[in-house]
């Protein structure tokens, strides 16, 4: 039978040598993986954040309209809520929609009409138009519904290994008041 040989008591230099890079290759990766980690948390950061500032924007159309008299016409006008003397412009575009832009572009969101990012009540304009002669008819009740559309980073690549027909996302936030509030 063969001899067991004692392990040595000291590990030699010769197998020491060749871990050398080892901590920092698993520090690389490691890194990597948490890089990867953080800026998930910041992007779903961001879009709560979206959520919160476009549910206020909508809180704060919806309670500048409430502000307005039920039925809304020339003798039951009372300004600043609305005019009487406005013309063709509705009271909604003359004073809610110049609101809650304001409100959305004070909170660090595009809220410019020229961006092209912020909807009411549907992104197709004849949509958005009905549904506004409808949610005016109520007298009871207002309701002011906003859209914020979100291009994605990513539907630029030539590459992709995904769909590319999710070029955006919109975000949707609605606020409902008892009128006269």
């Amino acid at each position: 039978m063969r001899k067991l040989q004692k392990l040595p008591y000291r590990i030699s230099y010769k197998n020491r040598n060749r871990e050398h890079g080892q901590a920092l290759i698993e520090f690389a990766l490691m890194i990597l993986i948490l890089f990867v980690m953080l800026v998930g948390v910041s992007i779903i950061a961001q879009g709560f954040n979206l959520q919160m500032v476009l549910y206020g924007a909508a809180y704060e159309g919806a309670r500048i309209w409430a502000k307005n008299p039920v039925k809304g016409g020339a003798e039951y006008c009372t300004p600043p809520a609305c005019d009487p003397n406005s013309g063709t412009a509705s009271n909604f575009d003359k004073y809610v929609v110049p609101a809650v832009r304001k409100y959305m572009t004070d909170n660090g969101f595009d809220g410019r009409p020229e961006a092209g990012k912020l909807f009411f009540f549907a992104k197709a304009p004849a949509q958005a138009n009905n549904a506004l002669q409808a949610i005016s008819r109520d007298p009871l009740q207002v309701k002011v519904t906003l859209l914020y559309s979100i291009e994605l980073p990513f539907s630029a690549l030539p590459d992709a290994p995904f769909d590319l027909n999710y070029k955006e996302i919109q975000v949707i936030a609605s606020c409902t008041m008892k009128r006269g509030g």
